[in-house]
């Protein structure tokens, strides 16, 4: 693969470690592969935001609510002002699944229009809001990214790996479909190969989360395309 469209692709990937017993040592080696592979961002849990640097070639991503979303409102704002003095350049965001299920969407939007709020203090800081897809049905999926495109978030992600399924190409192309260019696609959840990374992004994604980045990219860099 040329090296400009592989470095078009490696752009797009959040190197991700979200696991329980991950360790500072697997954090910092992290760090080294986003900075040789020029990642986007590093996605780590809040409590690694300390010991990470900040860099100048990728961002620092981390998780609020992480994985259900059902924390107060309060504390996933509170959390992610904290979050940002900590050095976050990106939060990742999980909706309270519980209240899309149960048909409260006033809850839902306040909690998303707080965001938007706190989107306009902070310019700088992108936001992504995870749905997890698996549970969704079609209208409450784009009922959601209307309300995340209404209140200015800055993406749609599909997934926290903790849900009942991963992404699949068919979910990133119906919300593209949907919302168009007026927010961003974050895929991510089981995106483990090549062929599945870069049929997400065909299908629409402009970010992909994965923990298989340098797998992924060793794949890419094999290909004759």
């Amino acid at each position: 693969m040329k090296p400009e469209l592989l470095s078009n692709y490696a752009a797009k990937i959040d190197h991700t470690l979200l696991r329980p017993d991950a360790t500072r040592d697997q954090i910092a080696n992290l760090c080294l592969e986003a900075e040789q592979n020029k990642f986007a961002t590093v996605c780590v849990a809040p409590c690694w935001l300390g010991y990470i640097e900040p860099s100048k070639t990728y961002g620092t991503t981390t998780v609020i609510g992480f994985p259900h979303g059902n924390s107060f409102f309060l504390e996933k704002i509170n959390s992610s002002q904290g979050y940002i003095a900590k050095g976050a350049t990106e939060l990742d965001i999980v909706a309270n699944i519980g209240f899309i299920k149960s048909g409260d969407w006033q809850s839902v939007e306040a909690e998303v229009e707080l965001f938007g709020k706190l989107r306009e203090r902070v310019e700088n800081v992108v936001m992504k809001y995870i749905v997890e897809v698996g549970y969704l049905t079609d209208d409450e999926l784009f009922k959601i990214a209307d309300m995340l495109i209404k209140h200015k978030i800055d993406y749609i992600k599909t997934c926290t790996g903790y849900g009942p399924r991963g992404v699949t190409p068919e979910d990133i192309a119906k919300i593209k479909k949907h919302v168009g260019d007026a927010i961003k696609i974050k895929a991510s959840g089981g995106i483990a190969s090549g062929e599945l990374f870069l049929a997400v992004v065909e299908a629409g994604a402009d970010r992909v989360g994965t923990s298989s980045s340098v797998r992924i990219m060793e794949s890419l860099n094999m290909w004759n395309l």
